[in-house]
């Protein structure tokens, strides 16, 4: 699976971020929220949603191919 490089000073700033708030939401919770709601942003909300729901075998369907 591709995993893309997140910019060093990116990653800085989201562990300062989750370490500022009392759950300390983890930072890869914080990068999904912000992808998926960059996409529903370009994209519309429903499409993604559908492209977003794992298939049978619990996959994330990322690319929309079901």
């Amino acid at each position: 699976m591709y995993s893309p490089k997140i910019k060093p000073e990116l990653v800085k700033q989201l562990y300062r971020l989750k370490h500022s708030n009392e759950n300390k939401t983890p930072m890869t919770t914080m990068v999904n929220e912000a992808v998926e709601l960059y996409l529903k942003t370009l994209k519309g909300g429903e499409e993604i949603e559908n492209q977003l729901r794992p298939d049978k075998a619990g996959n994330q369907n990322i690319c929309g191919n079901n």
